[in-house]
């Protein structure tokens, strides 16, 4: 996998759309607030379309894609949210063009999609982290937690960072061990439908990590399901830790007949032999760790950490 470099105080971010269309008012405040950490900001030429629930037709995004991995002023590439549509262009992107221009490409939520294509793809290693019309643009300004764990992780070197929930906010360990590998994952729907695809990631011997929002309990169940009946949990297949995030909108929205997170793990994951550590700060809440998505790392069991190797 590639690394890119930590960026550089006064680097230039390139921000675009291809998912769905930000805000105006949300996406200003974002770059208000990058430009008040000291960095220079290009807008893709369609980073305030709009069509329908998505930014663009599909050639827009395309073009903004390729045009911030190409401009050699850009050091880095974030999102300006999620939302839908970027499973759309997979096929399209010109892979090589972005391998030839490794840089930090930053997002989540939708945004997964692509970040599984560019590991498979180019061997790129993506941020799953805040996005500039999300949670930079919060009126209540962003998280320090998230703040803090989001500008370590990209300002520094990787090797070494332990990243952890935040003192407040207690993990759950549900199977102990240690494991160790790539990290892989992201938005769990987005994960989920790309199997059977050619940017499905390998999973095997991998540190998975999965959140979402909006899913009711039934769809995890199908889609937990689905990852064990593809040998991920046991056998030659399977993964080497689980990290389970944040799942907002899920069991706030079930009924007294809905199976807790905990039961669905033992029921359809079972007994492993791999740590497997729930509630982790990292999904669609305004709280979150940012992760290296293809980064080798090593998850803790005993005390719920992750180590970036």
């Amino acid at each position: 996998m590639i690394t890119p470099d930590p960026i550089q105080p006064g680097a230039t971010i390139a921000l675009i759309s291809p998912a769905s269309a930000p805000k105006p008012e949300k996406l200003d405040r974002g770059i208000a607030y990058l430009r008040s950490r000291g960095f220079q900001v290009k807008e893709g030429a369609h980073l305030r379309g709009k069509h329908k629930y998505l930014s663009g037709y599909g050639p827009e995004q395309l073009a903004d894609i390729h045009w911030a991995f190409e401009d050699d002023d850009v050091d880095l590439i974030m999102c300006s949210r999620g939302g839908y549509g970027t499973p759309r262009f997979l096929d399209d992107l010109d892979y090589e063009l972005i391998a030839q221009h490794p840089k930090f490409f930053i997002g989540y939520s939708d945004i997964t999609a692509l970040q599984c294509a560019l590991a498979v793809e180019t061997g790129l290693v993506t941020i799953s982290g805040v996005m500039a019309a999300v949670e930079m643009a919060s009126e209540d300004g962003i998280d320090p937690y998230t703040e803090k764990v989001f500008w370590d992780l990209i300002s520094k070197p990787m090797s070494g960072q332990v990243l952890k929930n935040p003192s407040d906010m207690p993990h759950a360990i549900l199977s102990n061990g240690l494991g160790e590998g790539p990290l892989v994952g992201g938005c769990l729907s987005l994960f989920n439908n790309l199997m059977g695809t050619p940017y499905f990631p390998d999973v095997a011997g991998g540190i998975m990590v999965l959140e979402d929002i909006g899913e009711n309990v039934q769809h995890l169940d199908r889609m937990l399901s689905q990852f064990k009946m593809a040998g991920f949990f046991h056998g030659e297949e399977r993964i080497n830790g689980l990290m389970l995030g944040q799942f907002i909108d899920t069991w706030e929205m079930s009924d007294e007949d809905d199976f807790l997170l905990e039961e669905l793990v033992h029921d359809i994951i079972g007994d492993v032999e791999f740590p497997i550590v729930s509630n982790v700060a990292y999904g669609h809440g305004m709280r979150k760790m940012t992760l290296p998505l293809g980064a080798r790392v090593k998850l803790n069991g005993a005390n719920g950490s992750l180590t970036l190797i």
